[in-house]
C-alpha cells in the first residue's frame, strides 16, 4: 500500500486499486473513462464548501480556480487508474461563461489528444445543459 500527495489530494494505491482520499476542497464525485481519449466526471457543489468562503458574502459564486481544480482532479484520477503519472504544466484558452452557485451539480467532459511530447486535455464543465467553463490543459507523462 502506497500513499502519494498530489496537489490538495491524498492518493492511496493498494492492490492495483486507486482511491482518491477526498478532502474538504474536493467537488469531484465520480470519474469514468469512456475510452482511452475521453473522460467524464460528475461533481457536486456543497452549500458549505470552503470555496465559497469570502467569495462573495451574500452572493456566493464558485471561484474559477475551483472549476480548474475539478478538471485537474478528474485528469489525475483517470491517469492513476491507468497506471500513469502526469505533470500538468499549462492552461490555455480558459473561459468562464456562467456563475456556479452553492448546491448545483456539474458534469465534466474531457478529451485527450497526443501532441508530440504533450497530452492536450480539452475540457468543458457543464451545469444542466450550459457550459460554465472550458479550456485546455497541457500535460506530460512522468517517466518513472
Amino acid at each position: 500500500m502506497n500513499l502519494y500527495f498530489f496537489g490538495a489530494n491524498l492518493i492511496l494505491m493498494a492492490a492495483n486499486e486507486v482511491y482518491l482520499l477526498e478532502n474538504q476542497w474536493s467537488l469531484l464525485k465520480e470519474v469514468k473513462a469512456i475510452n482511452n481519449n475521453h473522460i467524464e466526471a460528475l461533481a457536486d457543489v456543497p452549500v458549505d464548501s470552503p470555496w465559497f468562503s469570502g467569495h462573495f458574502p451574500g452572493e456566493p459564486i464558485l471561484p474559477g480556480i475551483a472549476l480548474v481544480h475539478l478538471v485537474k482532479q478528474a485528469i489525475i484520477e483517470d491517469a492513476l487508474k491507468k497506471g500513469d503519472e502526469l505533470q500538468l504544466h499549462a492552461l490555455r484558452r480558459v473561459r468562464f461563461t456562467q456563475p456556479v452557485r452553492p448546491g448545483e451539480n456539474l458534469s465534466v467532459n474531457i478529451t485527450a489528444e497526443d501532441a508530440g511530447e504533450d497530452i492536450l486535455f480539452s475540457f468543458k464543465v457543464i451545469k444542466k445543459e450550459n457550459i460554465v467553463c472550458s479550456g485546455l490543459i497541457a500535460a506530460k507523462k512522468v517517466d518513472r
